[in-house]
């Protein structure tokens, strides 16, 4: 297949919103209404989000680039490509069985739903107002939503300035510009450029398209054309904001997991796992860490025993996992859908598991499909851990130093990556906080918000002096040695230095803008790029981020954004997608889930072997066999369909 080559851009700022406010209805979701999104009660007639790499979101993201790059009369050596929508933006599309062709909508205006966009070209006046950043009076906005109807009866003019009203002095323009300003929110106040990285030259990108089941894999970022104003390119010239310094951790297993380079995932966790001939869905329920006896002076490598997911009925063996590369995190990849087509619009809780092993939902794999939904389950689910602090009878707030979020564990003192901004920002976590509802113990009506810092990575060209003074001593360990990494190859390559740049301190989220857990490019980009890719991108001196590869909890499942379902239980949230009365961590372990467990006992704790011999050979043979042919290898065989 022919590659196109683009530069790639990203929206400096928004002024989009997920939720609005009406008179009639009060708080509301921006976007389709319930009803427009109930693909089962309206199934000739419905309307479904579109992921960022569908290829209606990648023309409207290139018309949009295309054209942005023309008003702005650009130099660049290939077209320009709008990476993401503004924050908060999404694209929907209609379906409509009477139709013969596709409508899709931009939402995201903060006026509401009704005030969508029904084309790039009809919102690309708003995006470049966005994108120029010139001015925050929406009434120098030329877009329909912003100036009204009256400016699609003005004749263009020529120039960058686009529609341009005839008679400036009109009192019906006036009137109708004041009217939006009156009406329409703020702009959040952020940076306004193209995003630049750096002003040195990088590798040319190559964006292209995925499978529709599989995360879809930006290049590495790559400078914009030089005619553009970049505030990366050197120190920040306003005072600097003094770090918070990091909450110590609470437990062992916390401390353990704060560690650089130890283990990669978390007890609990949600996982893929390679089966041999094709990947599954597992769940992380026990680890420790062995030596190689002919790797003298080698770190302990870390073994993980996973409980591979499944439908109420059967329940796999327990697999070793002896390396990293059997394993990606949850976010990795986004799972099919149901071998059982009947199925597509049901959850694990109502399937009919009975039924569908009898055949009654005509062929298809049970274990693969009840692997498949009780991990879009877990992915809208959340628990909190440990509490910490109790003020219910006076603020109404419970803090906590750790929660499942989705399939991932993420505690206090350690970053989480974000929905804003493109998901650019990351937010070091110092507070998880509960708070309930006005004359309410329910828990479950309960919000919950995540108090830190807000920080973004910033590349600049480096300079010995700068380097030092913009050293951030409260940053995480993890943190701190990836980053010592990453400029250990973008300084001897490309004369360049990062540094995590503090955007906002003491900053309130909803668990809503969280994307999950931030992984270190150094450790997981070789697994998931492969290791020769990643050498080759190491002597390059470009090490991208790892959230460029993986999806954001929810994206999977139509989800993103939202708090999910609270369960009090790790395990309550997995149900019975695993064997009644599992564990997790060892039998001596105390804390929420358990620390390490010795080699012997995870060994022992897989059926029917005795050995540490036989355990690891069990972790790497496929229980596809059993199934024959066109079964789980078919519909899990995630690598083949890289290929």
């Amino acid at each position: 297949m022919a590659l196109t080559q683009f530069t790639p851009i990203y929206a400096g700022r928004s002024d989009g919103e997920t939720e609005i406010r009406s008179k009639k209805h009060g708080k509301e979701f921006n976007g389709p209404s319930n009803d427009q999104l109930d693909k089962v009660a309206n199934p000739d007639d419905h309307y479904e989000p579109l992921d960022h790499d569908h290829p209606i979101t990648i023309e409207w993201k290139r018309q949009l680039g295309g054209m942005l790059q023309r008003e702005m009369r650009a130099q660049a050596e290939y077209p320009w490509f709008l990476m993401f929508f503004p924050e908060n933006y999404r694209l929907y599309r209609h379906n409509k069985e009477t139709r013969d062709h596709t409508d899709a909508y931009l939402y995201g205006y903060p006026q509401g739903r009704k005030k969508r966009f029904r084309s790039a070209q009809e919102f690309f006046p708003h995006f470049q107002w966005l994108m120029e950043g010139k001015t925050e009076d929406y009434g120098d906005c030329a877009c329909k939503n912003c100036a009204g109807d009256w400016v699609h009866k003005i004749e263009p003019l020529p120039g960058r300035d686009g529609f341009v009203p005839a008679k400036k002095d009109s009192p019906a323009i006036r009137k109708d510009a004041a009217q939006v300003r009156r009406d329409i929110v703020p702009v959040k106040k952020e940076s306004v450029q193209v995003k630049r990285e750096n002003s040195l030259p990088t590798p040319k990108v190559v964006v292209q398209q995925r499978p529709p089941f599989q995360v879809s894999k930006p290049p590495s970022k790559a400078s914009t054309p030089t005619n553009i104003p970049s505030t990366a390119a050197r120190p920040p010239s306003q005072p600097v904001i003094t770090p918070t310094p990091l909450p110590s951790p609470r437990t062992k297993e916390q401390e353990i997991d704060s560690q650089y380079g130890k283990y990669t995932y978390r007890l609990g966790e949600l996982v893929w796992f390679n089966r041999g001939t094709a990947w599954g869905l597992s769940l992380i329920i026990k680890r420790d860490t062995v030596k190689d006896p002919q790797q003298q002076g080698a770190r302990p490598r870390a073994r993980y025993l996973v409980q591979p997911l499944s439908h109420p009925f059967h329940h796999p063996e327990t697999k070793l996992m002896t390396s990293d590369d059997s394993l990606r995190p949850w976010l990795a990849w986004s799972a099919p859908g149901p071998t059982h087509k009947a199925l597509a619009t049901k959850t694990f809780s109502i399937v009919d598991w009975k039924a569908v092993i009898a055949g009654q939902y005509g062929p298809g794999d049970a274990e693969v499909d009840g692997s498949i939904f009780a991990a879009k389950q877990i992915d809208e689910s959340f628990t909190l851990l440990s509490p910490l602090s109790n003020n219910t009878t006076t603020t109404g707030e419970r803090s906590y130093s750790a929660f499942f979020l989705g399939g991932e564990k993420l505690y206090v003192g350690e970053p989480a990556r974000l929905r804003l901004n493109a998901g650019q920002d990351i937010m070091v976590i110092h507070q998880i906080i509960e708070k309930l509802k006005p004359n309410s113990t329910n828990i479950n009506l309960a919000s919950v918000h995540v108090l830190g810092n807000i920080y973004r990575l910033t590349t600049i060209p480096y300079d010995p002096a700068n380097a030092k003074s913009l050293a951030n001593p409260h940053l995480p360990a993890r943190m701190k040695a990836d980053l010592e990494f990453r400029n250990s190859v973008s300084i001897p390559t490309k004369r360049t230095h990062s540094y995590w740049k503090q955007l906002q301190p003491s900053a309130r989220l909803s668990i809503a803008d969280l994307k999950g857990r931030w992984y270190e490019s150094s450790i997981l980009l070789p697994v998931l790029r492969g290791s020769s890719v990643f050498a080759t991108d190491v002597q390059r001196g470009d090490i991208s981020d790892v959230g460029e590869w993986i999806n954001g909890r929810g994206d999977a499942n139509g989800a993103a954004g939202k708090m999910g379902t609270r369960f009090r239980e790790r395990l309550e949230a997995v149900g019975k997608a695993v064997p009644a009365g599992l564990t997790l961590g060892g039998v001596d372990d105390k804390g929420e889930g358990g620390i390490e467990t010795p080699g012997a006992e995870i060994a022992g704790k897989i059926a029917g072997r005795t050995t540490m011999k036989d355990a690891q050979e069990s972790g790497t043979r496929s229980t596809a066999s059993a199934i024959g042919d066109g079964g789980l290898s078919q519909f899990m065989d995630l690598d083949r369909m890289e290929e």
